[in-house]
């Protein structure tokens, strides 16, 4: 009786177990699947795009820049950011800042002189033959003067977060009408201008009629005649074959350009603090490269300007000192609202 009660018993704890056993198979396979699933599913998210825009065409010095921002984000976070980069689409320097504070582009770059429009005080770079050498240039702008207006510009609750410059380059004179070597060569010629009132009233100044004119609109009007010429860095003369309605190229190095690197709030504010010291990372990898290839450019650019038939007028044929005689109530006037100590520190380096 004994036996026959402990073979109930046994068979009854077997009868239990071969339920139980499928339904934990059951389990492990759900388990498993379930996370099969979970990688499945994280390895297909889609990676983030980055909208980055330039104002100038695919062969500028700006597409060398960008493409390294690309390359540097892409590979620092593995794919998860995809940058697609938007040369002159996205328009000039005044509409790829408004996109960036609206949100519409991620990063971009943008003229110090349009950002004055926001920070007054950036107005200093604007300053005629306030930087002698590139060099000078960059030791301000990668110095404490530099991060000094870049925090200004933050402080102002734009929409924008500066975090770099590169270089637009040493601006200089074309015309069709005659060479320019002083100040009286310009008397009366009608010239494209930025929006900017210093760069207005520099032209002004030395005799010229000004214009202020986008970069498309003004290639339109030298084309047709409207305006006799205008001034800009070596790589967009070259870029846009200027040679082909502008006949005199004068390196007189007058302003130097220059470009804040900046990130849309709304974009920067949704990144982590990793993938922030990515981008930051990125900006100043994409600098570096942008002004190497100025350097690298700019002396075949000037052969390239001769080779195609542009009466070139050399830096040391150009009467400087002249220059500089005709625009000092521009730093007068400068100094008056803002003073003189960051004029000075730039001078003085």
């Amino acid at each position: 009786m004994k036996t026959k009660r402990s073979f109930i018993v046994l068979l009854v704890a077997l009868l239990a177990l071969l339920l139980v056993l499928p339904s934990c198979s059951k389990k492990e396979e759900e388990s498993s699947g379930g996370a099969a699933s979970s990688s499945s599913q994280e390895s297909s998210v889609k990676p983030r795009i980055v909208i980055a825009g330039h104002t100038g065409n695919d062969r500028t010095t700006y597409q060398v820049g960008m493409e390294k921002f690309k390359e540097e984000v892409e590979k620092n976070t593995n794919g998860r950011y995809v940058v697609e980069i938007y040369p002159q689409t996205l328009g000039g320097d005044q509409e790829l800042m408004q996109s960036l504070q609206i949100g519409t582009a991620d990063f971009g770059e943008v003229n110090t002189t349009v950002l004055a429009s926001i920070v007054p005080e950036l107005g200093i770079f604007d300053l005629p033959f306030i930087f002698e050498t590139r060099e000078k240039a960059y030791a301000v702008f990668d110095g404490e003067i530099g991060d000094y207006f870049r925090n200004l510009l933050q402080e102002a609750s734009s929409g924008l977060v500066p975090v770099a410059y590169w270089e637009n380059g040493f601006r200089c004179f074309t015309n069709d009408v005659r060479p320019i070597s002083k100040p009286e060569d310009m008397l009366a010629l009608k010239m494209r201008s930025m929006q900017s009132n210093i760069h207005l009233e520099a032209f002004r100044l030395w005799g010229a009629d000004p214009t202020p004119m986008s970069l498309s609109e003004s290639i339109t009007a030298m084309q047709q005649g409207v305006i006799d010429g205008q001034d800009n860095n070596i790589d967009t003369i070259t870029a846009n074959s200027m040679w082909e309605y502008q006949d005199y190229f004068s390196e007189s190095w007058h302003f130097y350009g220059n470009k804040m690197l900046l990130f849309s709030q709304q974009f920067w504010s949704s990144l982590s603090d990793e993938d922030k010291e990515i981008f930051i990372n990125a900006a100043f990898a994409a600098r570096d490269a942008e002004r190497a290839e100025c350097i690298a450019r700019y002396d075949k650019q000037l052969q390239t300007l001769a080779d195609n038939g542009m009466q070139i007028t050399y830096h040391d044929e150009i009467d400087i000192e002249a220059f500089k005689l005709r625009i000092e109530p521009i730093y007068d006037e400068y100094i008056a609202q803002y003073g003189d100590e960051y004029v000075n520190a730039i001078r003085n380096m």
